[in-house]
């Protein structure tokens, strides 16, 4: 672990010293209302894509009686049955795939808003939460890069994925801590 810690110091060095001379008191004061902001949306998001999958889900399961019943009465070809299930089965995919992320986005949620009282009230427990509540995130973003906001996505695994190192390394912000 630590030899993966000092490559990473080596690697992100010009990025450490540019925040080098940034208050810790007033960046822990920031990300701790990123973190509010981020909580309220990922719990409002994760409902959403939970949502948007069960309906998916459940249409998925009302098209696919509707053409059992269109095939047992000879109203279709085979050719359509055949297209309708590959339609189906991406839209059972998609729906798998919304309700994953929108799980993901509930479970950060709390952790984002606990996580930011702690650190407003700088107690060690809202840092470590930081810490997890960024590691699930760049998760979520990086399974969200197979989405098509691929782009989007890579900025919030690299942001995310920074904060975890700053939060676990920086020992001037270790120490707004108690």
């Amino acid at each position: 672990m630590n030899d993966l810690i000092q490559r990473l110091d080596a690697i992100l060095k010009p990025i450490n010293e540019a925040v080098q001379g940034i208050n810790r008191a007033q960046m822990v004061r920031y990300v701790a209302i990123y973190m509010l902001i981020a909580g309220v949306f990922s719990l409002c998001g994760g409902a959403a894509l939970m949502g948007v999958g069960a309906l998916g889900g459940l249409g998925g399961a009302v098209g696919a009686i509707g053409i059992d019943a269109a095939s047992e009465t000879g109203g279709v070809t085979q050719e359509d049955v055949s297209e309708a299930n590959q339609a189906l089965s991406g839209l059972a995919g998609a729906s798998a795939f919304a309700i994953v992320m929108g799980l993901l986005s509930i479970v950060a949620a709390p952790l984002l808003l606990v996580g930011a009282l702690g650190l407003f009230q700088r107690k060690h427990w809202g840092r470590t939460l930081a810490m997890l509540a960024f590691a699930v995130n760049a998760i979520a973003s990086l399974l969200g890069m197979f989405t098509g906001g691929a782009l989007l996505n890579l900025v919030w695994v690299l942001v995310s994925a920074y904060l975890v190192y700053f939060f676990y390394r920086d020992e001037a912000l270790k120490r707004e801590f108690s």
